[in-house]
């Protein structure tokens, strides 16, 4: 008796999505507002952040690099059974065009991964109606299953927490007694309808694992970008920094702890906005690397992704 052999499974790495270059910015922001024209306030803001998280005139894609160490892993474990893509919701290429490919390709099932460790309500609806989207216009109907979180995998616990700890080390040595670390995650939207208490309670209870095992004297959590209209959540870092003067201490880590790989945004956020506010306030500053393309994050992620695609041996 022969085993059948497991049909090929597309793998949809989905981002936001960014500029890689400063010509990029403007029809960049005009996707991000769902085609309509940017300011030129919001213009100038874009390319400044760039810039200085550049150094120059042109960037790179960690998302794409994560997505190419992700493909590798499952080549050298399984062959060719999963072909991998990357979608971007708001850049090139799209969500839709990765589910194109997959489809023209003759793929049938698709496992899709958001490289967001922690989900909220807000990104989780945001991810699955970009993929309905996408679906609406494909020649054929495929099987797809969107992953919804995952941080709790321990590569990327331990590609977050190994991070930290050589932060640290640098910031104070071996004495932890006057250090705050800070958490950082994105902001979203909330109301009374839509109230995003597990995300916010998720988020805790990672900074304070993170705070236990490395001994600071204290756990700070804030958010980043907040933009538009209605109730975000906070406080936001900046903010956060002012409480952990206030509160006495001399020493501050900052720790991403729902960013999976470097982008613009974060990146501008802890090497530029939080660190002058630092310096401002009289604390030693210091951030932990992102965990981009960590071994064991990548082993982790190919083992999720290998798990996952069972649900399609299961006929509809």
């Amino acid at each position: 008796m022969t085993l059948k052999e497991p049909e090929q499974t597309g793998v949809l790495v989905m981002e936001y999505g960014e500029p890689t270059t400063l010509a990029d910015v403007v029809p960049y922001l005009t996707a991000h507002y769902h085609g309509y024209p940017p300011s030129s306030d919001d213009v100038a803001y874009m390319i400044e952040r760039c810039q200085r998280v550049w150094s120059g005139t042109s960037g790179d894609s960690a998302a794409r690099r994560l997505a190419t160490a992700l493909a590798d892993e499952l080549a050298q474990r399984y062959g060719s059974r999963f072909q991998v893509v990357l979608g971007a919701r708001h850049w090139h290429p799209t969500v839709a065009d990765a589910l194109v490919h997959l489809v023209r390709a003759g793929l049938n099932h698709v496992v899709a991964l958001p490289l967001s460790p922690v989900a909220s309500q807000m990104s989780l609806r945001s991810y699955q109606e970009t993929l309905d989207r996408a679906q609406e216009n494909l020649e054929r109907a495929v099987r797809m299953h969107l992953i919804p979180d995952w941080s709790d995998l321990p590569g990327y616990v331990s590609a977050l927490t190994t991070n930290a700890v050589i932060a640290l080390e640098h910031l104070t040595g071996h004495d932890r007694r006057n250090v705050a670390l800070l958490a950082i995650a994105h902001s979203v939207a909330e109301s009374a309808r839509k109230p995003e208490t597990d995300y916010q309670w998720r988020l805790r209870r990672m900074m304070q694992r993170l705070v236990a095992t490395l001994g600071c004297a204290a756990g700070y959590l804030a958010y980043y970008s907040a933009e538009g209209p209605g109730q975000w959540l906070g406080p936001d870092t900046l903010t956060a920094l002012e409480e952990i003067a206030c509160a006495g201490f001399g020493h501050v880590l900052a720790v991403p702890i729902n960013t999976v790989y470097d982008n613009v945004e974060v990146c501008y956020e802890l090497d530029v906005r939080m660190a002058e506010r630092a310096t401002a306030l009289g604390l030693k500053y210091a951030r932990s690397a992102i965990p981009n393309a960590a071994p064991a994050l990548v082993a982790d992620l190919a083992t999720l992704v290998a798990n996952t695609a069972m649900v399609f041996d299961t006929p509809e």
